[in-house]
């Protein structure tokens, strides 16, 4: 997904709108990684996520999109 930038700093204004999984700590998602995914509205592809920052060592759930998702583990599978 093109529209997506490689990291994510939520302080930086031309992020994409949306919630973007992001490690508070590190304000990055380079070092995220999927721990468990569940549905919460499946009709406007809302997911529950848990993650974990390889980094920190911080953990948190978010409610985000598909799309959102999908961008953090393509990253991870081409590494």
């Amino acid at each position: 997904m093109s529209t997506f930038a490689s990291s994510y700093v939520p302080r930086d204004a031309h992020q994409p709108k949306g919630k973007q999984p992001w490690c508070a700590t590190c304000d990055t998602d380079l070092h995220l990684a999927v721990d468990s995914i569940a549905v919460m509205d499946r009709r406007r592809e809302i997911l529950a996520v848990a993650f974990d920052c390889a980094q920190c060592g911080g953990a948190r759930v978010l409610s985000t999109t598909v799309g959102f998702v999908a961008a953090v583990l393509a990253r991870v599978e081409a590494t």
